[in-house]
């Protein structure tokens, strides 16, 4: 059984993952390094192995409190040039900042070409517009042009 707190943060997350697979192995590997990624910085998980495996890139994560170690496969989906950026939206979205916002590179990576680029509500008059849906985390204003 697991906790509601774990079950919310996990709701929270949810789509931010979708949005970048439709896999569900990839959705659960993407969560699973995600999580083990954000327990490193907090000091509570450490790297000791990374290794090519016939999966893939694949990573051993040490629990510092227990010792136990867990092997995961890097996602496929996470490309490097925007992990960074992912993962600065899952500790956000993880930990439920409120009045925070997603970062535009990455809100650009999931949405400028099929919402903003179409959208009416283009340039500096609307940034009030643009903030709500960097809040929001997805193209809450869209309207095509």
């Amino acid at each position: 059984m697991t906790y509601k707190a774990t079950r919310d943060m996990v709701r929270r997350v949810m789509p931010l993952i979708e949005q970048l697979t439709d896999s569900r192995i990839e959705k659960a590997r993407l969560v699973q390094y995600l999580a083990a990624s954000f327990g490193v910085d907090l000091g509570v998980m450490e790297i000791v192995a990374e290794r090519d495996t016939e999966k893939g890139r694949t990573i051993t994560y040490r629990d510092k409190y227990n010792q136990a170690e867990h092997d995961l496969v890097y996602p496929s989906v996470l490309e490097p040039h925007i992990e960074p950026l992912v993962l600065a939206e899952y500790k956000r979205l993880a930990v439920e900042k409120p009045l925070t916002k997603m970062d535009k590179g990455l809100f650009d990576y999931l949405f400028k070409d099929d919402y903003c680029d179409h959208c009416k509500y283009r340039g500096a008059e609307y940034t009030q517009f643009h903030n709500e849906c960097f809040f929001a985390g997805h193209p809450i204003n869209f309207e095509a042009e």
